[in-house]
């Protein structure tokens, strides 16, 4: 399904600050005439970039207008929760969101969870015969599943041939409802819009939290105000320890309800970061043979797990959190979901077909052209400062071959290039300039200032070109009118007289406060 991708930028609003380059874990960004886009094929959702954009400008698709004509169109819609719910809306239980998404015009409700009990029974079932060694990554995140697939493709074929749980359940209502009835997912979640585009024929919508609150106002729903009704159905039945999935290791908590062979290790890791270091270490790992036991990981792409979604009220700590879903998962039955109700082959089976993402071939001549182009001729002007987002300068110059970057993007080179520019400008001027700061100290001056000054000054300038950092009131008898335009009067613009001399002089703030400059005419 070929729509909009779920992360997007105003353009308008965009400031060339480039933190989302900066906190983009796999540079999935591209700037293009200083406005920062999300390229979609390098992307893998985790929406870090919307969270840390200081003026808004990263934006998340919403799908709240599909769902609500969806509903409108009179088909069987069912809203697949995510358990995630019991933490972003805390007091409200299953039934009242459920009575409350009933009012909304939802048929019926199943708890995503339900999906995930299905899912935790099949990852026990592989490693009952997982042999010696055996390492199953999770597939329940779809964020790390596009990580892996597209960055860590050593590590693809660990990933277990297993639908999410949200897929699972999914195919799971349609055969038992019918094909013609529709799924709208509702979490904290962006990567699942991305899911239900390429499966829309299981997967209708998939709306985030954020969206379900603004659909709540625009009805005037007041969740606590609302009561459970007989007319609300939840189907097929209650979740199990599927519950417990939003929170780390709560998947393994699932899979640990079922009879798992007691040698097989379980490790959890949340947050990309985190994942990179811990595949990193694994990766050691596997080469010098240490593991000998099965070893299953499970690999949540936000920190803390699903509880802190990049469209969940508030990313913070997981305290309050894990508690909520804590409560929301207690004494929800070990197995409750025995098995599919249906085929549980077509239900549970995905392959996971992602090409990974290959760096173009980048020769040193071309780096070390691209690297020019940000005046940097050497490894000492490498300064590797990190102000375009890129953590080396190297880094930076593949992501211009790679049309990513842009030269404008590189801090110090545009601020040598302004300092140039503008010593160029001094230099070739045939009056006297000279530039001062709020002390009085010379910043930048031309020699044919120095030369008015007489032939002690001149002496000094061609000793050191400039004069940076000599006081101006000890060269300038007449220094008081560079003070008061620094505190802030109009531009003096006036004759002196001046070692048997008349100076034009035109005296400026640049800077209130900070900068001022004169230009003296003989």
């Amino acid at each position: 399904m070929d729509v909009l991708n779920p992360i997007y930028t105003e353009k308008a609003a965009c400031q060339d600050c480039y933190k989302c380059v900066r906190q983009c874990s796999v540079k999935a960004i591209r700037v293009e005439n200083g406005r920062a886009a999300v390229v979609k094929d390098l992307c893998v959702l985790c929406g870090h970039c919307v969270e840390v954009c200081p003026v808004e400008a990263k934006k998340v698709r919403s799908d709240l207008g599909r769902a609500r004509k969806l509903i409108a169109s009179g088909k069987r819609v069912i809203a697949s929760l995510a358990p995630s719910f019991a933490s972003e809306f805390p007091g409200i239980d299953l039934d009242r969101m459920t009575a409350a998404l009933t009012r909304l015009g939802f048929w019926a409700v199943s708890e995503t969870a339900w999906g995930a009990d299905l899912v935790a029974r099949a990852v026990a079932q592989q490693l009952q015969t997982a042999p010696q060694g055996a390492i199953l990554v999770s597939s329940a995140c779809p964020t790390v599943v596009d990580y892996i697939t597209k960055y860590r493709p050593a590590f693809a074929d660990r990933i277990t041939s297993l639908a999410s749980p949200l897929m699972a359940q999914a195919r799971e209502l349609h055969g038992l409802y019918g094909d013609d009835c529709a799924i709208v997912f509702i979490g904290p979640c962006i990567s699942k819009k991305q899911e239900a585009d390429e499966h829309s024929q299981d997967i209708a919508v998939a709306i985030d939290f954020e969206d379900l609150r603004t659909w709540f106002t625009e009805e005037k729903i007041m969740l606590p105000l609302i009561q459970p009704n007989s007319e609300a159905r939840l189907i097929p039945e209650r979740a199990g320890k599927g519950a417990l999935y939003p929170v780390d290791g709560g998947m393994i908590a699932a899979i640990k309800s079922w009879n798992v062979p007691a040698q097989v290790k379980f490790m959890s890791f949340s947050g990309i970061e985190e994942i990179e270091r811990a595949l990193d270490e694994l990766e050691e790992a596997l080469d010098q043979g240490e593991l000998q036991e099965p070893l299953f990981l499970e690999l949540l792409a936000c920190p803390g797990g699903c509880v802190n979604g990049p469209r969940t009220k508030k990313r913070t700590g997981t305290i309050r959190k894990r508690l909520s879903v804590l409560e929301y998962g207690q004494n929800r039955l070990a197995g409750m979901v025995a098995q599919s109700l249906t085929d549980t082959a077509t239900v549970l089976y995905q392959q996971w077909t992602t090409k990974p993402v290959t760096p173009g071939p980048c020769s040193e001549q071309e780096l070390a052209e691209a690297l020019r182009r940000t005046g940097k001729y050497s490894r000492e002007d490498e300064l590797n400062c990190g102000g375009c987002g890129y953590d080396t300068c190297r880094d930076f110059a593949r992501a211009m071959l790679a049309g990513k970057a842009e030269p404008d993007m590189c801090v110090s080179y545009m601020r040598k290039l302004a300092q140039k520019k503008a010593n160029g400008l001094i230099r070739a001027i045939p009056s006297g300039v000279v530039i001062v700061d709020a002390r009085l100290t010379i910043v930048e001056c031309n020699q044919n200032f120095a030369r008015i000054l007489g032939d002690e000054a001149l002496q000094l300038w061609e000793a050191k070109p400039g004069l940076e950092g000599a006081a101006l009131e000890k060269l300038l008898p007449f220094y008081r009118y560079f003070q008061d335009v620094l505190d802030g009067a109009e531009a003096i613009d006036r004759d002196i007289r001046f070692n048997n001399r008349i100076l034009h002089a035109t005296i400026f703030g640049i800077e209130r406060g900070a900068y001022a400059g004169g230009v003296f005419q003989d």
